[in-house]
């Protein structure tokens, strides 16, 4: 898909498809990915646990780059945007693009998975903060 449909998605989808800033998620080195928590559809999970052993800086909130979008948590580590999730269990993985609603470091993060009754922030715990990211949220 391109990026201008990837944008119209996520517009459909009750957010700001024209502000919503769009990475490209790369492999992890086999070193680094051995070293994650990957458990199989555990995106959000695994990103907060990768988050908080320090295998990631941020823990990222958004959209995996498909037909339709599909919500889901990655890492990132400097400038590079990682997913130890889907690269574990896809021996194909090359990256993706992605949609970027919310990244956060490790205190914040702990901090919004307590007032989500102690699970990992995901899409919905967004929209039902939406006053708090109507930079992404319409």
């Amino acid at each position: 898909m391109t990026e201008q449909e990837f944008r119209q998605h996520l517009t459909q989808l009750g957010y700001h498809g024209d502000k919503v800033r769009i990475v490209n998620v790369e492999p992890m080195s086999e070193d680094d990915l051995a070293t994650c928590t990957a458990k199989e559809d555990e995106c959000f999970f695994n990103s907060y646990m990768n988050v908080i052993y320090g295998k990631g800086e941020r823990y990222v909130l958004g959209y995996r780059g498909e037909t339709p979008p599909v919500d889901h948590a990655i890492i990132r580590k400097g400038e590079q945007y990682f997913d130890p999730t889907l690269q574990e269990n896809d021996p194909n993985f090359a990256g993706y693009q992605y949609a970027i609603l919310a990244e956060f470091q490790v205190f914040d993060m702990m901090k919004h998975a307590k007032s989500n009754k102690d699970f990992p922030p995901d899409v919905d715990y967004l929209k039902k903060k939406k006053k708090n990211f109507k930079n992404v949220i319409a």
